[in-house]
């Protein structure tokens, strides 16, 4: 018998709902108890030269992504969620799967390999559409480093109403979870967590998010600690969406950092032009060597082709080839320092 993904996934979902001891439903109680979504997006990415991302003068199809989540109520305080993604580079995984449990209107907790949160993309970083542009900012990209995917372990959520506007509290410890882990050295721990202020300005919306890693070096076994921090600021009313962020990394004395500015501006239900400077600096000893910086202005259109579907166009106008060299596909010292990336994507839900 072949299975769709929708049914493939809710049947793992339902198996882990089991283990938690879900009492007996009938066929109409499970129609109720489950929730599908899903979305996903194909890109075409064109360099004018170095390779990044697998885009090169010839240009690739290779950056897609299609996901299904679903939602298992268990009971009135507790569900589990889980997505199944696949793309045509990392093939077919959960990228997320745990319990949440509402405690109090005020009080969350999860347990599972849950989202790392961090910053304001992580945790949606595959949902294009609740993205202005095709590619997020640079310190979300892998090969920048300043992000992980997800961790696995346990946190908590608390919220409250503080000055005059609404504070969320996050707190997690686990292992951070790496879809592609250093075979010279393991994350033995990681706890970090993440303050969200909506001001009493309306669109305001202010966060800062930090974690440590304790990092084994498998050679001699020795511990070291790395640590990434984001800060964060937006303001989205009306038609305007603006988004800042700073982020830095330290690890074995190299200190890096990134940041971006960001603005949208929706002309009508349709169309949203968008620009974009990006700054990131992998060894601020080095700042001055174009394999160990890239700076970009990316200028941007979105158009809305219907309920859900949407379509973007932008390039990437890139100084520095920082990222290419971090992600090894273009050496160091034997990369252009000017270079062009066109990115055209369609993305949609359901």
């Amino acid at each position: 018998m072949n299975l769709t993904p929708k049914t493939r996934i809710a049947l793992c979902v339902a198996a882990a709902a089991s283990s938690f001891a879900m009492p007996p439903a009938s066929a109409g109680d499970l129609s109720d108890r489950f929730d599908v979504h899903g979305y996903g997006f194909q890109d075409y990415m064109q360099a004018s030269k170095n390779q990044y991302m697998g885009a090169d003068k010839h240009g690739t199809w290779d950056q897609n992504f299609l996901g299904v989540v679903v939602a298992a109520t268990i009971d009135s305080r507790s569900k589990v969620w889980a997505q199944l993604e696949a793309s045509t580079e990392e093939g077919t995984r959960f990228t997320w799967f745990f319990l949440d449990y509402q405690f109090n209107d005020a009080v969350r907790g999860h347990v599972g390999r849950v989202k790392l949160p961090l910053g304001f993309y992580n945790e949606t970083i595959d949902l294009k559409s609740a993205q202005v542009s095709a590619l997020a900012p640079s310190i979300y990209h892998g090969a920048a480093d300043f992000v992980h995917d997800s961790y696995h372990g346990v946190g908590v959520d608390v919220e409250q109403d503080i000055a005059g506007g609404h504070a969320l509290w996050q707190v997690w410890g686990g292992n951070v979870y790496d879809v592609d882990p250093p075979v010279d050295s393991r994350d033995r721990r990681a706890f970090g967590g993440r303050v969200t202020y909506a001001t009493p300005v309306d669109g305001l919306r202010l966060m800062a998010s930090a974690y440590r890693t304790q990092v084994q070096t498998l050679a001699d076994s020795s511990m070291s600690n790395e640590d990434r921090a984001i800060l964060s600021a937006e303001f989205v009313r009306d038609n305007w969406d603006l988004k800042a962020e700073y982020a830095t990394h330290k690890f074995f004395g190299v200190s890096s950092k990134g940041y971006y500015v960001q603005g949208a501006y929706a002309v009508n239900d349709k169309w949203t032009p968008y620009l974009r400077y990006d700054n990131v600096t992998l060894d601020k000893s080095q700042s001055s060597d174009p394999s160990l910086y890239q700076s970009t202005v990316a200028l941007g259109l979105g158009y809305k082709l219907g309920k859900g579907i949407g379509m973007r166009v932008e390039n990437h106008f890139n100084r520095g080839y920082g990222l290419p060299v971090a992600g090894g596909e273009v050496a160091a010292g034997a990369g252009a320092k000017k270079w062009n990336l066109l990115a055209a994507e369609i993305n949609f839900q359901f």
